[in-house]
Order: structure tokens, then sequence, then C-alpha cells
């Protein structure tokens, strides 16, 4: 994302230096002490490909956790092979495209779990490769730029290394791919201004409010439930 995709937060607001203490204390927790699976009845698999996109600034091991939730419910749980994700470099771009045309021309169609910017580069993916994509599910991924985070040094610092084709226009992103979509999102979110990650009605589209934080969705109980009923209708 160019600077201008992503900017700080005024004075008053909730996000922040405090916030984004408090995600990493919760990611630091639930690395530590992951929180139980959800102890209820949810459908199972049908066997098909689940593909996960990890966050900015973030690797594929911050999605272990609902990975292994999505594969004990009989899906095959596929990473996306990134230890760190800068943002949408042309390197990260091309390996997620032909991640993912591998695994639908070995597996048939598949679904996309993205996290934060990840959900975003899933949404893309989805875009342009339709006839491969069952499905997405974003977890906490803000659409409407600029986006308000206390993490845009970051992105300011990385923009220059981002695909320039791909960030052209950021409006675009907001754009809903050809395929049902669902957001997760949060209001407890420390990262991302949750407003920014919802999507207008549409008939294949649905925002889904999970109370949590926004680095710890893939591990809340609370949101791996919506994710396994939200899979099941993808048979």
């Amino acid at each position: 994302m160019k600077s201008a995709a992503a900017i700080l937060p005024s004075k008053g607001s909730p996000l922040g230096f405090a916030s984004w203490a408090r995600e990493m204390s919760a990611v630091a927790a639930a690395t530590a002490n992951p929180p139980p699976f959800p102890v209820e009845a949810l459908p199972r698999g049908d066997g098909h490909a689940v593909f996960f996109v990890p966050g900015f600034l973030a690797g594929d091991w911050t999605m272990d956790r609902l990975r292994l939730f999505v594969s004990g419910l009989g899906y095959r749980a596929e990473t996306a092979h990134v230890a760190f994700n800068p943002g949408p470099t042309p390197g990260l771009l091309a390996k997620l495209d032909a991640a993912l045309l591998r695994l639908a021309d070995d597996r048939g169609r598949i679904s996309i779990i993205g996290q934060s910017l990840g959900g975003i580069l899933a949404r893309e993916l989805a875009k342009k490769h339709p006839h491969a994509v069952r499905r997405v599910i974003t977890l906490c991924s803000p659409i409407r730029f600029p986006v308000t985070t206390p993490l845009a040094p970051m992105a300011r610092l990385l923009a220059p290394f981002h695909d320039a084709a791909a960030i052209a226009d950021p409006a675009l992103f907001y754009a809903p791919p050809p395929v049902p979509l669902t957001a997760i999102y949060s209001e407890d979110d420390g990262i991302v201004d949750w407003r920014q990650c919802l999507q207008d009605d549409a008939p294949q589209c649905e925002n889904i409010h999970v109370a949590g934080g926004h680095t710890t969705m893939g591990s809340n109980p609370l949101a791996q439930i919506v994710i396994a009923h939200v899979l099941a209708k993808s048979r």
C-alpha cells in the first residue's frame, strides 16, 4: 500500500500505541496458552483445500491454530509458504498466484481464509481467479482506504517495495470478488478501524461480528465456530 493508503489514528482514537500493545500481549498469551477449540458439534468438512494467507508483518505460523482447527474438521489446510508478509510486493503476489493455481489444479476449487492484509490479498486472488475459488473468508481485513492503523509507519516504510500496478487505485480493493464472501470483524479491533472492514450488503457478501482482538481472531473459538459453518456452505 502507498503511504496514503494507511494513516495514523487521530488524537482521541481508541487505536494507537496502547491498543497495539494490547494486541501484542494478546498474541503472546494466545501463543503460549491457546484457547481451547469449540466443544460444540460443528459441521464436518468435505476434504476440499483451504488456503491461508497471513496478515501484514506476519507469517504462516500466525495462522497455525486456525489451520489445525480447520484440518480437524476434515478440510485440507494449506499454507501460503509466507515467512513474512511485507505487503503486496511483486514477489509475494506471484507466489500467492502460483500457489493458488497449483492447489486448484491438484484439488479443485478451494476456499481462502485471509487475516487482515491477507484477507485483502485473498479477495484479489478470487477476483483474478474466480474459477479456482469457492469462497473467501476475511478476518479483520480493512477494505476502505486510507486504513487507520498504528502500523501506518511500517506501511510507509515498506511502500516503495510494493507492486505499483496492484496499488495504483486502492479504491478498487473495495469491490467484492465474484464468489461468496464472509467478512469477520471485531469492534474490539486494536489494529484497524473495524468499520473499514465492512462490506456493503450484497447477495454473496456478509459481515459477521465476533468479539475479540485483531491479531488473535484465528485462535478465537467464537470465530472458529463461524468459520466452520461458513466453510460448510462451500460443499
